[in-house]
């Protein structure tokens, strides 16, 4: 950054050079966040139609009846399915697959919100650290998110990990 402030703001404006860097740091941004709301948003729209879709459990196994499936899938399907809605395991992938589709559309949506922020300190005089800011907010959220996921899935993958070991050490 140059040491000199702009106007009478009291900003510091960057240099060419940098501002080339940033700019093109956040047009890669605004792709790769493009990229990632939208498939996101294609598998939201997948994980709800799958979730809708396979609400009638007759509905399914007439599915796996034409496409082939033998007869001992098609009896594990049945039992897996006999749970009810809820406990079906295709239920619950729907779902997943959902929930992973509205992570992608959030991580996409705050790099794009990013690369905005970046873009704008390349366009404006005057405010580069108050959009500098901006966008360090929106990377703040992204990887808050992520963070918090990451920890999740430590936490349930340790407690997965603990039931496993005890059940078979239980069962020995």
């Amino acid at each position: 950054m140059t040491t000199a402030p702009s106007d009478s703001t009291g900003e510091f404006e960057f240099s060419e050079s940098q501002n080339q860097v940033i700019g093109s740091l956040a047009g890669k941004m605004a792709l790769v966040g493009f990229v990632m709301t939208f498939f996101g948003l294609l598998q939201m729209f997948n994980g709800l139609m799958s979730l809708f879709l396979t609400r009638n459990p007759d509905r399914v196994i007439s599915a796996a009846q034409k496409a082939g499936v033998t007869d001992e899938n098609l009896s594990a399907l049945k039992e897996a399915l006999s749970g009810g809605f809820w406990s079906s395991p295709v239920t619950v992938s729907a779902i997943a697959f959902a929930l992973a589709g509205l992570l992608l559309f959030l991580v996409g949506l705050w790099t794009r919100q990013a690369a905005f922020g970046f873009a704008g300190i390349v366009v404006t005089k005057g405010k580069d650290i108050s959009r500098l800011m901006d966008a360090l907010g929106s990377l703040h959220r992204k990887y808050s998110l992520i963070y918090n996921v990451v920890l999740v899935a430590a936490v349930i993958s340790l407690v997965s990990l603990v039931l496993s070991l005890w059940q078979y050490w239980r069962s020995a």
